[in-house]
């Protein structure tokens, strides 16, 4: 898209924020944010947009000045604040736009902990996928991670496995439930359960037996993950051996 081609867009998106329908709405804020510093000529309409009476319409708005500003510290409190909304903010949004900051939104992860417990299965996997993108920052949520793997729900389950995986070597206290989680009968879990332990290095070495064995009943993406797993297991090993 060239200059003036963005331009457009963003003069169309920021006119859509006083669209009838919130959810043309908050639809335009989030694709705003997508243009971070390019789209400040729609700071004006998004600060108005601020005060809109839709909840999830001013959430997005928030998102998208800080993403466009570059002042998350100063937005990040309100962000935070919003999931506890669960009234208002239609449910998993506060921590989708919390994702959206990455390892800058490190500072709302003992707020996102609780949130793997709430009732909504949406508000659990989009906490679980907003400590993904946060990354090895969100060491300290590792244990509830992994009574997540056990969620009823399965989505639930693959994106605390993908958070897991983030984590990394710091998430190592979830080696036996990520162990475990090689069992799970959805592939997804299966296959980020893998690539967790493939992170972790030598200290879950004990997981090369289950994953070498797994990889002879796996296809596809979960064969290559398990495959990725075992290759880095194996290598780290070797090297410690040395």
């Amino acid at each position: 898209m060239n200059r003036q081609d963005k331009a457009a867009r963003i003069l169309t998106l920021s006119r859509a924020l006083k669209d009838e329908h919130v959810s043309v709405c908050w639809n335009a804020a989030r694709d705003l944010a997508q243009f971070g510093p390019e789209a400040r000529a729609a700071l004006p309409a998004l600060a108005e947009a601020l005060r809109s009476y839709d909840a999830t319409t001013a959430l997005w708005a928030r998102y998208a000045i800080a993403k466009i500003t570059g002042e998350t510290s100063k937005h990040l409190p309100a962000l935070i604040e919003a999931l506890a909304d669960k009234q208002r903010v239609f449910p998993g949004m506060a921590a989708a736009a919390l994702a959206g900051l990455g390892a800058e939104a490190k500072a709302a992860v003992p707020y996102l902990i609780p949130e793997l417990m709430d009732p909504h299965p949406d508000n659990r996997w989009s906490a679980a996928g907003a400590l993904a993108r946060i990354g090895p920052e969100a060491r300290e949520a590792a244990p509830a991670l992994m009574e997540a793997l056990r969620d009823v729900d399965e989505k639930v389950r693959w994106y605390a496995a993908w958070a897991l995986s983030e984590i990394g070597p710091e998430a190592g206290q979830a080696l036996p439930a990520l162990i475990a989680a090689l069992d799970d009968p959805d592939e997804n879990v299966r296959g980020y359960a893998a690539k967790a332990l493939g992170r972790m290095g030598p200290a879950a070495r004990e997981a090369v037996p289950v994953l070498r064995a797994l990889l002879e009943m796996e296809e596809g993406a979960v064969r290559e993950q398990v495959a990725t797993a075992l290759m880095r297991l194996e290598n780290s090993s070797s090297q410690v051996r040395e």
